[in-house]
């Protein structure tokens, strides 16, 4: 607990905040405590996710810690970045064995869209069309950074798309700059 009370009280000073901004943290940091304090202090979840998860049965893929795909949360099904949002980085999949987009190639690229400086998500952190049974959208604040590198923030990821090639390969604007994580490997949408 001590190391996440420092990692908040670190995160506040690096930064400019108002005297708002910083009684939103404590009173999330505060209901995620009172909602669920196990969860909340042994799982690498914000507060907000805490809170939201807290609607959705134990290990629901929307309390798993990832983020839905680009093709469940745009209103066309697309597998695209969705308006105000941006490529921020991207990661492989070295050994993909489903059936859905990829399966040729036996690869996936991942590639976050993460939400635009200066926007908001309307509906804060939730599960994809409000279904436990979808991973979540705008809970997740982290960026690996390969791509639209002018950009320098770390924001909300919004969703993941997926391709079958090299991000560098495709657009300008990412770097080749790899990271693998093979534990996405297995995950799937039926919209892809």
């Amino acid at each position: 607990m001590s190391d996440r009370l420092t990692r908040f009280a670190t995160s506040l000073m690096d930064k400019r905040v108002s005297r708002r901004n910083i009684l939103v943290k404590m009173a999330m940091g505060g209901s995620a405590l009172a909602v669920s304090p196990i969860r909340y202090l042994t799982r690498p979840l914000t507060a907000e996710r805490t809170i939201t998860c807290a609607d959705c049965s134990p290990g629901s893929l929307c309390c798993d810690g990832y983020t839905a795909f680009c093709c469940q949360v745009n209103t066309d099904g697309g597998n695209h970045c969705p308006p105000n949002t941006f490529r921020a980085g991207w990661w492989k999949c070295t050994n993909y064995t489903g059936t859905k987009l990829c399966d040729p190639q036996n690869v996936r690229y991942y590639i976050d869209c993460n939400l635009r400086p200066g926007t908001t998500c309307p509906q804060g952190c939730h599960c994809a069309n409000d279904n436990c049974g979808q991973r979540g959208t705008c809970c997740n604040i982290f960026r690996y950074g390969q791509c639209h590198t002018e950009i320098p923030d770390v924001t909300a990821i919004v969703c993941r798309m997926i391709r079958c090639q090299n991000p560098c390969e495709i657009w300008a604007d990412c770097n080749c700059n790899l990271k693998v994580d093979d534990s996405t490997c297995a995950h799937e949408a039926g919209c892809l």
